[in-house]
């Protein structure tokens, strides 16, 4: 059997840094090696293998306790992480022995209008599954995938994150929704002339979109009357509802909700949606993720203004 010699190798074993996190919190052999269910010698054993093969002085006694140094805290704080993640890591395998868990973080359009009925779908034949649905912007989306916080994210926007990538699940063209009373409602498309100093809910800037609808609008030298900025488009919608303006949206998931007071009509030119799931780069997706995804791509229903990506 092969035995490392601390004189040779500096990088700490997990067991000196668990004596070293002990002694720190207990400030005694006699506390530490209670802490962790080993003897006082062992705990004396491998604090001294740590310093020496740091090179440094850890801790100095003072009035009978073991008081860190710089370096000892310097140490104890750094390896904190190394705790915490293995911490984590127990608590998964105890949610895991007891059920399958999927973590899924969307934004309030598709977390109201189109995921009901796919959870409840899924669940009759995923009957195990412990879903949990959480509701954010698409940024909340995005960060809280990337912080390993959700198994999975699902947005109808995509912003830039070197921790997260995206594969999408429905396409669209812009659309835009009014009241079915409107002097518009009677065409087929509608072009940026049509909405040229005519009262408007504009996205807010977040959105991708809004930059793509900003440069059609110059280019066509219109202006219209922005009324409102949005921060979601479930808002947007409400507000054309109330009489509020225009809006161009993407129409998927809004179309799921029938309602005679809204119509909506092409808009040209052309601005593309991409609906996406968003995943962590850190680590492949868990298996009861990639499952729910390929659900949603093959149950997902058509609505006539979006095309889904099976």
């Amino acid at each position: 059997m092969l035995h490392n010699d601390p004189e040779k190798t500096r990088r700490p074993s997990l067991r000196e840094l668990e004596a070293l996190h002990a002694l720190v919190e207990g400030r005694k052999t006699t506390a530490a090696a209670s802490m962790l269910g080993i003897s006082q010698p062992a705990i004396s054993r491998a604090i001294r293998d740590l310093e020496t093969r740091l090179g440094r002085t850890l801790f100095r006694r003072e009035s009978g306790r073991l008081v860190a140094t710089a370096d000892g805290l310097q140490l104890y704080h750094d390896s904190r992480l190394i705790f915490q993640s293995l911490d984590r890591l127990a608590q998964k395998t105890d949610i895991d022995m007891k059920s399958d868990m999927l973590r899924v973080i969307a934004p309030p359009t598709l977390a109201h209008r189109f995921l009901p009925q796919i959870l409840a779908a899924f669940r009759q034949v995923e009957p195990l599954i412990n879903l949990q649905i959480e509701i954010g912007v698409t940024a909340d989306v995005v960060a809280k995938v990337a912080d390993g916080n959700y198994d999975l994210g699902m947005t109808d926007a995509q912003l830039h994150h070197p921790s997260v990538i995206f594969e999408g699940f429905r396409k669209a063209t812009a659309h835009v929704f009014m009241r079915a009373d409107d002097p518009l409602a009677g065409k087929t498309e509608i072009t940026p002339h049509d909405l040229h100093k005519r009262p408007f809910i504009g996205l807010s800037r977040r959105f991708s979109a809004r930059s793509a609808m900003e440069t059609v609008f110059r280019e066509c030298g219109i202006e219209p009357r922005i009324m409102i900025e949005s921060a979601t488009s479930e808002l947007a919608y409400e507000l054309v509802k109330a009489g509020v303006g225009l809006s161009i949206l993407n129409p998927f998931p809004l179309v799921f909700r029938e309602d005679n007071s809204i119509v909506i009509r092409r808009f040209a030119p052309y601005i593309t949606f991409e609906s996406s799931f968003v995943l962590s780069t850190a680590a492949p997706a868990s298996n009861v993720a990639r499952r729910f995804m390929d659900f949603v791509r093959h149950h997902q229903t058509e609505d006539g203004y979006s095309t889904p990506i099976r």
